[in-house]
């Protein structure tokens, strides 16, 4: 076993386990998992998967069942589930109310396990097995996977934006129940997006462990998306910036909301000068994520954990932590005036380099605090 204390935040541990705590196999019953989906208007993405999920998995299907949460479908997604999976429990909702609507799914759950899927994503015949037996290997409360495009497997969308330890990718993810129990879902605040950071910085307030198994691909219907990133996709930009300033006003420490709002604020101006005007957008955005923040706030326990993300966590991190320093600036300042922004400059890549361990690529790694 590997163990070390992480910048300075004794409360921290990171592990990486390859073998069993003793060192020898244990022969465990093997536990019962619920998969819980919440389907919006994919109605054949949702047939792939409930297909393979259900009849090519190579778990006991005896100690696996399925709910589906019909989040107010227009394209009869409801009706193919009644006629194809009668077997599936199906909760039908009168309205979209994104992520949250996957709480309905938890509370009906009966599985030692939840493996929540969006209705596009699933897991491979040897995944979910694989994923189980390290939760027990690793003593795991929560594992997240490798995210990969059924489009180009050579896409790698954990690749793309870098969740690490931190937080995961919400297409794919398996919990005890216990942290259902504790935390009780998705907050209702937080209509698409970011609320997987939302859950774990909860989740680790109540010291569960996370591991993320980048061995386990989760296979995600969905095409890579625009190659060109000097553009901004506005709308997911502004989502994201209202929810991680609504993040850190919600759970953080006093002076690490702040900072993280200073943080935010700076970025969107960044992005704005140096990547598309639509950037400037965001600014109003964050602001009012901010004040509801406040409005509903319940901050973390461990005051610690709010630090260790501001410091460690991309997008929480200042952004002139991670561009040039002023002199290598001012030394390209004339040139690139008559040139235009260049690429790939910064410290971006230096700032993964030193918290390798915290952004696993090709190993499992756990944290807890």
């Amino acid at each position: 076993m590997h163990r070390r204390e992480l910048h300075a935040y004794p409360a921290a541990v990171l592990e990486a386990r390859g073998v069993s705590r003793n060192g020898t196999a244990e022969v465990r019953e093997r536990p019962s998992v619920t998969i819980v989906y919440l389907a919006y208007n994919r109605r054949e993405e949702l047939r792939e998967s409930l297909r393979r999920m259900l009849f090519e998995s190579d778990y006991d299907s005896e100690l696996v069942d399925a709910i589906v949460v019909d989040n107010a479908s227009v394209d009869g997604t409801a009706d193919m589930l009644r006629e194809e999976f009668p077997q599936v429990q199906l909760i039908v909702r009168d309205e979209n109310i994104g992520v949250s609507g996957w709480n309905e799914g938890l509370a009906a759950a009966r599985g030692d396990f939840m493996l929540l899927l969006d209705d596009d994503c699933y897991l491979p015949p040897d995944g979910l097995g694989r994923a189980l037996a390290a939760a027990e290997e690793h003593a795991a409360d929560l594992v997240s996977f490798k995210v990969v495009s059924t489009f180009d497997r050579g896409h790698v969308f954990t690749d793309k934006y870098r969740t690490g330890l931190f937080s995961f990718w919400g297409c794919a993810v398996l919990c005890r129940r216990a942290v259902v129990e504790a935390l009780g879902g998705y907050d209702p605040q937080i209509f698409v997006w970011a609320n997987e950071l939302e859950f774990l910085l909860r989740f680790y307030d109540r010291g569960f462990v996370h591991l993320h198994c980048p061995h386990v691909v989760a296979e995600h219907m969905k095409p890579p998306g625009d190659p060109d990133e000097t553009k901004i996709h506005e709308r997911g930009y502004r989502i994201n910036a209202r929810h991680f300033a609504y993040i850190a006003a919600k759970l953080f420490g006093p002076r690490d909301a702040f900072e993280a709002l200073i943080a935010l604020l700076a970025r969107n101006l960044r992005d704005g000068l140096r990547r598309d005007r639509v950037a400037f957008k965001a600014i109003p955005d964050t602001l009012r994520g901010f004040v509801n923040g406040l409005r509903h706030r319940e901050p973390l326990r461990k005051r610690e954990l709010s630090r260790f993300y501001r410091r460690n966590f991309e997008s929480f991190a200042s952004p002139w932590w991670l561009a040039r320093r002023p002199t290598d600036l001012l030394r390209a300042l004339p040139r690139e005036l008559f040139t235009g922004s260049p690429k790939n400059v910064g410290r971006r890549d230096a700032f993964f380099e030193g918290r390798a361990d915290l952004y696993p690529v090709d190993h499992p790694a756990t944290l807890k605090f």
